[in-house]
């Protein structure tokens, strides 16, 4: 305790601790309000928005895992099947899924959603990324990969510059 009282008797002794003697109570009162509402929006924009983005996007990246997860669950005997045989014309969309997600990872994209469709196309969902991001991925998936894009619906999104939306894509 003598380290923190040592500390306050400097401070009162300085210039600062001069100066806020010489205030009336109303006006240590207000300086004590500003000083207040400062420290906490210091704390708020150092540390609880970081932490509370990261935990966002964290949780988003589980639920795309997850997902993914589940869809190579549900499809296991079909995955096995297609890697003893080699595909005959039968379903292409577990074959476009690596090609999408990584024009997606190039583009720093993060995709909330990839099922594929029973006609051979995968169905995608996008939440709030950026615009630009996704006009680059889409591109890059038709130039590069030779993939259409059969559907797209884009909405504008929360921040400046994001969009959320659904594409389906067909080979």
């Amino acid at each position: 305790m003598s380290v923190v009282q040592s500390l306050l008797s400097q401070l009162r002794q300085g210039s600062l601790g001069q100066w806020y003697a010489t205030k009336s109570p109303t006006d240590r009162l207000v300086i004590k309000i500003v000083a207040g509402l400062t420290l906490a929006s210091v704390v708020y924009t150092g540390l609880w928005k970081p932490v509370s983005d990261y935990a966002a996007d964290q949780q988003a990246r589980y639920v795309t895992e997850l997902t993914l997860s589940e869809w190579v669950a549900l499809n296991q005997s079909a995955l096995r099947n297609s890697t003893r045989q080699p595909s005959q014309g039968s379903s292409t969309a577990p074959a476009l899924i690596p090609s999408i997600t990584n024009a997606a990872n190039q583009n720093r994209l993060k995709l909330d959603r990839l099922q594929p469709d029973s006609d051979g196309g995968v169905n995608i969902t996008l939440q709030e990324q950026r615009f630009d991001h996704v006009l680059k991925w889409l591109t890059l998936l038709e130039t590069k990969q030779g993939l259409s894009v059969e559907r797209l619906s884009i909405d504008r999104g929360d921040k400046a510059s994001r969009v959320s939306g659904q594409v389906k894509l067909v080979n």
